[in-house]
């Protein structure tokens, strides 16, 4: 493909101090940095939050300088990650080709609980658990085995997801999840929690997919079964979690393993429609894998698992973002399965809802 190709790099700007937002602003440097070392003519596009509010100024913006492809780094914003769903509809009413996944794809990997079904629905493994909502029954947890997990329905980078998140007794759940509640209204999801090893596969392109790496998640805190992933080990460098949590490409993980999580993570990325990359987040109990999320759009910044995949399979940086651009530049649409109409009613009510399939 032509490198002498013109390429807006989108990103979400705010007033904040959240490492995760911040961090896409980074990776957008880091981005145009490869592309233009590729030969691209890379430059940067702010998108703010008043621009949403704009019919037809975002579209503006993007159409300016006529670019070949857009490098689609909006995540929404600090509060209101539902919003590069939005984006990602007026991407596709450009027809301009744009890197990551569409916006249907976001929906449902969004909502925690849709993507719940739409996964149990094709067959595929997730822990047992139910989504809570506010007025929820004190029965909420029967049937379940504690150790329980609790996350927000509706948020991405682990946003609520900390220490107190594993929850040992119903004591400690029901204050638990009336605090949480009050911070997100929108529901949250109880699971059993996975004692066991957690890995992730990392992909680019269209189903069948390319594969980049499968990688094992090191705990320095709490050992490998008790340990997870929370924000401050993603996204606070002065946090034990941080410096004592690692992913680590393909290194010691049994072949019999590797090949489980590559087919059960190709499937889940069928089943949500992914396309232009992803990862698939797995753990493992008693020797079964269950996942616990599809990742749309992950993060692919210089120090990232993605980026560090990318590295094993032989991208380096440069050579990861060029791709994704060639990838968004040569895709070709292919038929996708629709979402069930009784979770596109349900996705229709609720705060952020509205943001989602049904919009």
């Amino acid at each position: 493909m032509r490198r002498d190709r013109v390429i807006a790099v989108v990103a979400g700007i705010e007033e904040t101090d959240r490492e995760d937002v911040l961090d896409v602003l980074r990776c957008r440097q880091s981005v145009i940095e490869g592309l233009v070392s590729r030969g691209f003519r890379a430059f940067p596009v702010d998108i703010a939050r008043e621009d949403l509010a704009v019919k037809g100024r975002v579209a503006r913006k993007l159409r300016e300088n006529s670019p070949d492809c857009i490098f689609n780094l909006f995540e929404g914003f600090g509060e209101a990650s539902y919003l590069e769903i939005r984006f990602a509809r007026i991407l596709e009413s450009l027809g301009i080709p744009f890197t990551g996944n569409p916006s249907r794809t976001l929906a449902i990997c969004l909502d925690k609980d849709l993507a719940r079904k739409t996964l149990q629905a094709a067959g595929l493994p997730v822990a047992p658990g139910r989504c809570v909502y506010p007025g929820y029954d004190p029965d909420i947890a029967k049937g379940l085995d504690y150790p329980l997990f609790v996350k927000p329905r509706m948020e991405d980078s682990s946003v609520g997801i900390d220490r107190r998140s594993l929850v040992t007794s119903e004591k400690d759940l029901f204050g638990l999840l009336d605090e949480r509640l009050a911070l997100y209204p929108d529901g949250l999801i109880l699971e059993e929690f996975l004692e066991g090893r957690e890995f992730n596969a990392g992909f680019m392109g269209s189903f069948p997919y390319d594969l980049m790496a499968v990688s094992s998640i090191r705990f320095g805190i709490g050992g490998e079964g008790k340990a997870f992933l929370g924000y401050d080990s993603k996204w606070d460098p002065e946090s034990e979690e941080y410096r004592n949590s690692v992913s680590i490409p393909e290194d010691g993980i049994p072949s019999g393993v590797r090949r489980e999580i590559i087919g059960i993570s190709r499937e889940a990325g069928r089943v949500m429609g992914c396309r232009g990359y992803f990862r698939v987040d797995l753990r493992e109990r008693k020797g079964r894998l269950f996942i616990l999320e599809v990742n749309p759009n992950p993060d692919i910044n210089t120090d990232s698992g993605f980026a560090r995949q990318s590295a094993r399979r032989g991208f380096a940086f440069a050579g990861m973002v060029a791709r994704l651009v060639d990838t968004a530049m040569n895709w070709r649409r292919l038929n996708e399965r629709r979402v069930p109409q009784k979770d596109q009613e349900r996705v229709a009510s609720g705060g952020k809802d509205g943001c989602l399939l049904g919009a």
